[in-house]
């Protein structure tokens, strides 16, 4: 499975952009075969950033939603309301699933947080790090009591990994990081990825979804 992602970091007027990312998310859903749901971003990143995530079996069956929606004069007409909030370009992400914890994948409903860390492994050490990647979210899942999904990226940044934490609260949250800071063995395997990724490259997002 694929899981694609639109981000935009929007500079309009709160009280216009959001109703209008719903309008634009329940659109979509309408009018193609995609199930997007729409988070905003907490921390982490840029104030204003929204993000569009949907599961797609291929790119194949991406392709064809995009095509359904491009020649689509309504989701045209909405799109263009937009242009003057945003003055720098999105950014289109496919992220390959390779691990998930706990079984299958369970999609997170509304109002549930997604804490997203991002990290490019160092040269010669993909398998390393791939290795350890599952190590950690498996970890991370048992330590927090939340799911973990670990990704790959396939384009972008060449090999980047993504681990997508799921908590249904920002009450688990807090539970989830008071437990990791308290959690010996955590810490250890933290220390043990430290030369297998490159430096600078891992960031930490936070996301709440909305619609």
């Amino acid at each position: 499975m694929i899981i694609f992602q639109r981000m935009v970091t929007f500079e309009g007027p709160v009280q216009e952009v959001m109703p209008w990312a719903m309008e634009i998310t329940e659109a979509v859903n309408d009018k193609t075969e995609f199930d997007v749901s729409l988070w905003q971003g907490m921390f982490g990143g840029p104030l204003g950033t929204v993000v569009w995530s949907t599961l797609v079996d291929s790119l194949t069956a991406l392709e064809a939603g995009f095509d359904t929606l491009g020649g689509d004069p309504g989701y045209l007409d909405l799109t263009s309301k937009a242009a003057d909030w945003v003055n720098t370009p999105g950014e289109d992400t496919l992220l390959r699933m390779v691990h998930v914890t706990g079984g299958e994948y369970d999609r997170p409903g509304v109002g549930a947080y997604a804490e997203v860390t991002t990290a490019v492994p160092a040269e010669g050490k993909f398998a390393e790090a791939g290795a350890w990647a599952v190590e950690i979210a498996d970890l991370h899942a048992s330590v927090t009591d939340q799911s973990v999904l670990l990704c790959t990226s396939a384009y972008g940044n060449f090999g980047r990994m993504a681990w997508l934490g799921i908590a249904p609260s920002a009450a688990s949250i807090d539970a989830g990081a008071e437990a990791i800071a308290k959690d010996e063995d955590y810490i250890a395997k933290l220390d043990q990825g430290g030369n297998l990724f490159q430096e600078g490259s891992a960031v930490r997002r936070l996301g709440r979804r909305i619609a």
